[in-house]
């Protein structure tokens, strides 16, 4: 690739002296990668005259199309660089089923307005994603387990709570539960029983009486 840009830039000026003054480069440099492009080719790229430098018939077609791939290709990396160009493709998101029914609506929606050429799509699912093998862009997962391969962010934090009418009265004999169905084995919550504070240990495989 180099070699071919030098080669444009010898052809686009005529000669190896006015490119390397146009390039700020030795003149010595460009002429042994255009020498190394036409032995890699097999095919002379200029005619070299005492004074003047013309290209041959294979360097002149190769000039022509070189030189509008490499005009393309700077221009794109000089407007990708300036923000200017449009963003486009396909973005696979994969998130919850409850927060995709709750939320994922509206930020769609949002996101689609700011970039039209992007294809969104979202799929709702509450098992561990692996994105490599589903060839997903983005996760949205919630407490999600460690993993070195990827990088989280978070963005919303919550605070679970347990909640009951204040004239919700108890059943008849019935105690506090000493634990609760649902959740981490290690987490619990404190609730004001008529008795007095308790606390309630939540486990994943049932509910349990004291």
């Amino acid at each position: 690739m180099l070699a071919l840009a030098d080669f444009t830039l010898v052809a686009r000026h005529g000669g190896f002296g006015k490119a390397a003054r146009a390039a700020r480069r030795p003149k010595a440099t460009l002429s042994r990668r255009v020498a190394e492009l036409e032995a890699r080719l097999g095919l002379r790229l200029f005619e070299r005259g005492s004074r003047d430098l013309k290209l041959t018939e294979e360097g002149r077609a190769l000039y022509e199309r070189a030189g509008a791939l490499l005009t393309e290709l700077e221009e794109t990396s000089a407007a990708i660089a300036s923000g200017s160009e449009r963003v486009r493709g396909r973005l696979r998101i994969s998130v919850p089923l409850l927060f995709g029914q709750v939320a994922m609506g509206q930020l769609a929606a949002d996101f689609a307005r700011q970039y039209p050429d992007v294809r969104l799509e979202v799929t709702t699912d509450d098992r561990a994603v692996d994105m490599i093998e589903e060839g997903c862009d983005l996760v949205i997962r919630v407490d999600p387990a460690a993993d070195e391969a990827l990088v989280g962010r978070p963005f919303l934090h919550d605070r679970l709570v347990v909640a009951a009418a204040p004239d919700l009265p108890w059943a008849t004999g019935a105690t506090v539960p000493g634990a609760v169905r649902g959740g981490d084995a290690t987490r619990s919550w404190k609730v004001i029983a008529p008795d007095g504070p308790v606390e309630i240990m939540s486990i994943l495989s049932c509910v349990c009486h004291r």
